[in-house]
């Protein structure tokens, strides 16, 4: 099933008055790729395992230069949807929202995730609806905890069968649980 398109960028753009051109993606920062992008040389990431998202850090400025998003970053939804979870993560929090769009049927829920992000707490339970809630943020690039990876956004979209527990949401029970299929968030961006 085809995703659509979103304003996520237009919205991260003015809420953070970016001078943003076009994202930049490194090696091991797209869904698939199995090295870790922030590690010198061509570390894979553990057990060799693939990317399950993009990640963004990088844009180029409409003059041309690079730039980097940083902490303090305030990030917006990318669909409707309700926050079923917010949970720590290797940085410091993901936020796991059930989405209201694109609806896979046949026992199947969209999520789309956020990962290591601050979040607000006071989401969690909410529904949102990203055309209306526009100037809503709901959480900011941080790090709780340290690690040689800087402050980036990950963005994972999926589809999760319908019996996955949203209470008991985690990258590890997604990455184990069967019928977890992850799709590429780069061209809905």
């Amino acid at each position: 099933m085809k995703l659509e398109k979103t304003g996520f960028t237009e919205n991260l753009i003015r809420l953070n008055g970016l001078d943003f051109g076009r994202w930049v993606f490194l090696p091991g920062m797209r869904l698939g790729d199995r090295v870790k992008w922030w590690a010198e040389g061509e570390t894979l990431r553990p057990g060799g395992q693939k990317h399950n998202g993009l990640d963004l850090r990088l844009y180029e400025t409409a003059s041309g230069q690079v730039a980097a998003l940083s902490e303090g970053t305030k990030i917006p939804l990318l669909y409707p949807g309700r926050i079923v979870s917010i949970s720590p993560d290797f940085l410091a929090q993901s936020i796991f929202v059930e989405n209201e769009v694109n609806k896979a049927g046949r026992g199947k829920r969209l999520f789309t995730v956020y990962g290591h992000l601050l979040a607000d707490a006071r989401l969690e339970g909410r529904r949102l609806d990203a055309c209306l809630d526009e100037g809503l943020v709901i959480g900011s690039l941080g790090r709780l905890k340290k690690s040689a990876a800087p402050a980036h956004l990950h963005i994972s979209i999926l589809y999760a069968p319908e019996d996955v527990p949203v209470k008991k949401l985690s990258w590890k029970l997604l990455d184990e649980t069967p019928g977890v299929v992850f799709l590429d968030p780069e061209g809905i961006l």
